[in-house]
């Protein structure tokens, strides 16, 4: 994720929340990373859908327009898809098959 010396960027300057900006400082502090740096990361995870390969990311993009979501909307149903699952015992039948880990797609990686 890291930028290149020679990659281009631009500067937003935004106003964040008391209780979201408390989290991202938190993230920050338990990776031993600037906030910018957090910050970043979740942007581009939400652009890239997380650094998928771009054929998943094509077949997801399609179903979010078909379903006729925004993606902050779609992002909710496919979080609720994997709640439902956990209800129904999936987090540990998940943990069992990962040999002790909590989720099959692995979560956030820290880098």
């Amino acid at each position: 994720m890291s930028r290149g010396p020679t990659e281009e960027v631009r500067l937003y300057q935004i106003r964040v929340g008391l209780k979201p900006s408390d989290a991202i400082e938190k993230e920050a502090k338990d990776e031993s990373k600037a906030v910018a740096h957090v910050l970043r990361r979740i942007v581009e995870d939400y652009a890239t859908l997380f650094g998928l390969p771009r054929s998943a990311f094509e077949t997801l993009e399609a179903d979010r327009k078909a379903m006729g979501l925004d993606r902050r909307d779609y992002f909710k149903e496919l979080l609720d898809g994997r709640y439902r699952q956990v209800l129904l015992g999936g987090a540990a039948a998940t943990a069992r098959a990962a040999g002790g880990h909590a989720s099959a797609g692995g979560g956030r990686s820290k880098k």
